[in-house]
C-alpha cells in the first residue's frame, strides 16, 4: 500500500485470459450501457432526478427513442484514469486515494474539488473513510511494531513473524493469509469492490486498490474486483 504504482487501473494479460472463463458467470460485467440523452419532462424542462414520473419518458417518447452507447470495461477504465489524472493535477494525492474520493462524489470532479478546498480536509477524508495522506507518515510511525518474536494474528490467532503482517494506515494489522481470504470473500461472495473496509471491528477505513491487488493472488478474483470498480462509475 506504500506504492502508488501498484494498481494502474488496467487489465493485464493474465487477467484477460481468465476473462473468457468467467464470461458465462458474469456476462453483465464486460460492458455497460451509458444513456446519452437525459429524460425531459413536458415543457422541455429536465426533471432533477432524471425521471418523469413512473416511466421516466416524456410525452410521445418510448424506449426506442433513447440512444445508448455500449462501453467496454477498458473504455471505462480509461475514463476513470483520465478523471483521476485531472484531479491529481491539482490535489496531488495517491491515485488510489483519489479514486476513492471521486467514487464518494459519484465521479463529480467539480463537487470533489469544491469540498476539497472548503478548508475542512479532515471531515472530507473521514466521510470518504480514508486516512488523509498528509498524516500517513505520523500514523505509520505510531503503529509500527518491531519485534523479533512471532505475533498472533487477531483473526486466526496463529503466530507469525512480524514481516508476515500487513495492514492499512489505520494501524490494524493481520496476517497475509487472513487478508487474502477476507478480500476474496468480500469480492466473490458479497460482490463488494469499492466499499471493502478494514477487517478490524468497527473500523470503517476503506481498503485501497493497491492493497487489494497486492494481497489477492488469484487472477479470477483480481478480474472480478476490477469489474466491480469499473461498474462504480
Amino acid at each position: 500500500m506504500d506504492s502508488d504504482e501498484g494498481y494502474n487501473y488496467e487489465f493485464d494479460e493474465e487477467e484477460e485470459e481468465c476473462s473468457e472463463d468467467s464470461a458465462e458467470e458474469d456476462p453483465e460485467d464486460d460492458t455497460l450501457e451509458v444513456e446519452l440523452d437525459d429524460p425531459v419532462v413536458a415543457g422541455g424542462e429536465r426533471d432533477e432526478c432524471g425521471e418523469t414520473g413512473g416511466s421516466g419518458l416524456g410525452p410521445g417518447q418510448d424506449e426506442e427513442d433513447y440512444r445508448f452507447e455500449v462501453l467496454t470495461a477498458e473504455q471505462i477504465l480509461q475514463h476513470m484514469v483520465e478523471c483521476i489524472r485531472e484531479v491529481n493535477d491539482v490535489i496531488q494525492n495517491p491515485a488510489t486515494i483519489t479514486r476513492i474520493l471521486l467514487s464518494h462524489f459519484n465521479w463529480d470532479k467539480e463537487k470533489l474539488m469544491e469540498r476539497y478546498f472548503d478548508g475542512n480536509l479532515d471531515k472530507l477524508f473521514s466521510e470518504c473513510h480514508v486516512i488523509n495522506p498528509s498524516k500517513k507518515s505520523r500514523t505509520r510511525l505510531m503503529n509500527t511494531r518491531s519485534s523479533a518474536q512471532d505475533l498472533p494474528c487477531q483473526i486466526c490467532y496463529l503466530n507469525y513473524p512480524n514481516t508476515y503482517f500487513t495492514g492499512l494506515e489505520c494501524g490494524h494489522k493481520f496476517c497475509m493469509q487472513c487478508w487474502g481470504d477476507y478480500l476474496t470473500t468480500k469480492i466473490i461472495e458479497e460482490g463488494m469492490g469499492q466499499t471493502i473496509s478494514c477487517p478490524a471491528h468497527s473500523c470503517d477505513i476503506l481498503v485501497d486498490d493497491n492493497t487489494v491487488m497486492r494481497l489477492i493472488t488469484e487472477s479470477k478474483v483480481k478480474l472480478k474486483y476490477q469489474h466491480l470498480i469499473t461498474n462504480s462509475l
